[in-house]
């Protein structure tokens, strides 16, 4: 038996996180153990991936629209199988890195296998039996497959495969109406592909207000995207070559006949074969039970990144693991980040971001919020770009004026977010980033008409040239925060 200060489980962003923190900054002795391949799921079949793809289909869009700026391409054509080589050569490149920079980890033994608990501080590695006082749970997650007849007769692709096709198929049925649909979606069709998108719910991106789900439809219907909401399909029948999917619309059945179907219905942990019963953590639905300082159900076993079943994002991976590595170590200190920084995007065009609140879970929450927004079709350095879908929409407290969430559905809205993730994170006030200056003409001007036009709504209510408190007042019963959002039953899924 092998003893280690601390077992990770999983290399991927959570994992190698938790393991650099431990070996560099506090000098343990780790086991860090995964199955392969080596890179985790963000650099193999997740975030790089997925945007070096979008970004060839992007400037292929930007080629098509070029008469709008005067320019005139004649005979561009598609080079699919470049698209998809490029791609790799970026994958190759950020797993290699990866990998080095694991290998390099000081007091650390890479352990590649399967692993499976045969106690809280036992793991089994293949021959290898390992132990230690302490375990960081970070095996990632994997896609979700919802129960429809005959899809897995008929055949399907997950996220994974569609990032790696060796060609671009005719059509493209994809079930699901969440992020990675939405990119994957907008890529294929710009590469010449017919899409169809078909989502259980009312409306695409259903996290989000329902005026963001409207622009992103919009413009993908633009793009000559299918789009339907509210249906579920009930059946898969395949023929030839084709794959049929069968739903209710409208009150009547539909069949789309397709030659492919990609499923992104969302991900889940990655949990089996590590006999968790045995360790005594336990899971609630797909949510794994943790503490503020990421303590499961086992207080010597921790958890971080995808696998708690929250938020499937890899900055928010990166600080858990980070945070998981300490509290195993040195003992429990809850996250010092705000609950309500939660920061998120969509890399479709137009992009789609938000930071803090959105204005239904203002809502759901029972919080006044002053609400501002401005276009993008009325900034000026938007319309010199052409991408004029969209907006901006902030949120502020009516007393203070205090910043409590900002979306962006626009052109690089996925950029322009940390400008707000930075004045949410220190509290700031609308009257205090007012004061910031902002270059004209850019993009980012745009954040100073909504907060303009709540100051106004907050000197209207008052009646007077400046906020009613100081910079930074924060009343105690309705702290700027998502704090009580869990307490009420909000859900990140």
């Amino acid at each position: 038996m092998d003893s280690f200060d601390l077992i990770v489980l999983g290399a991927g962003s959570a994992g190698f996180a938790a393991a650099r923190v431990a070996a560099v900054q506090l000098r343990a002795h780790v086991a860090l153990v995964d199955k392969g391949p080596l890179g985790g799921l963000c650099i193999l079949a997740g975030c790089m991936p997925s945007k070096a793809l979008l970004q060839s289909s992007n400037v292929a869009q930007l080629v098509r629209n070029a008469g709008e700026f005067g320019l005139r391409f004649e005979g561009m054509s598609l080079d699919f199988p470049a698209i998809m080589a490029r791609k790799e050569r970026f994958v190759r490149e950020f797993a290699d890195f990866r990998t080095e920079g694991i290998e390099s980890l000081p007091h650390t033994e890479l352990i590649l296998g399967e692993a499976c608990f045969l106690d809280p501080h036992t793991i089994k590695v293949g021959e290898r039996t390992l132990t230690a006082p302490k375990v960081i749970l970070a095996t990632g997650s994997i896609p979700m497959v919802p129960p429809v007849p005959g899809l897995a007769e008929a055949g399907f692709i997950m996220s994974d495969q569609a990032l790696s096709l060796p060609r671009c198929p005719d059509s493209l049925g994809i079930v699901g109406g969440g992020i990675i649909a939405l990119e994957l979606g907008q890529f294929y069709a710009r590469m010449g592909a017919k899409v169809t998108l078909i989502e259980a719910g009312p409306r695409l991106i259903p996290r989000e207000d329902p005026d963001v789900s409207a622009v992103i439809t919009q413009r993908l219907i633009r793009e000559n995207v299918s789009v339907h909401t509210g249906v579920k399909p009930f059946c898969v029948e395949s023929s030839g070559d084709r794959k049929w999917l069968c739903f209710e619309c409208a009150d009547a059945g539909e069949r789309i006949g397709v030659s492919e179907i990609l499923v992104a219905t969302g991900r889940g942990p990655c949990i089996e074969g590590l006999d968790l019963e045995k360790a005594g953590v336990r899971m609630e639905g797909r949510r794994m039970v943790l503490d503020r300082c990421l303590r499961t159900s086992h207080p010597d076993i921790l958890a971080a990144g995808d696998v708690t079943g929250g938020s499937y994002l890899v900055h928010v991976a990166i600080s858990d693991g980070e945070l998981a590595a300490r509290n195993a170590l040195l003992g429990c200190a809850p996250s010092l980040a705000p609950e309500h920084l939660y920061v998120s995007a969509a890399f479709t065009e137009p992009n789609i971001a938000r930071v803090g609140l959105s204005e239904g879970e203002a809502k759901q929450l029972g919080r006044e919020v002053l609400v501002g927004r401005y276009s993008f079709a009325d900034l000026g350095k938007a319309e010199i770009l052409g991408e004029t879908d969209g907006f901006v929409k902030m949120l502020a407290d009516p007393r203070s004026g205090e910043i409590l969430g900002l979306t962006i559905v626009g052109p690089q809205g996925a950029e322009l977010i940390h400008e707000m993730s930075c004045a949410i994170t220190f509290r700031a006030t609308v009257e205090q980033f007012l004061r910031v200056p902002h270059i004209h003409p850019t993009l980012s001007e745009i954040l100073t008409y909504p907060a303009e036009e709540i100051l106004d709504q907050m000197r209207k209510r008052s009646r007077v040239q400046t906020t009613l408190f100081p910079s930074g007042y924060n009343d105690q019963e309705e702290a700027c925060a998502l704090e009580t959002l869990e307490k009420k039953g909000f859900s990140a899924d």
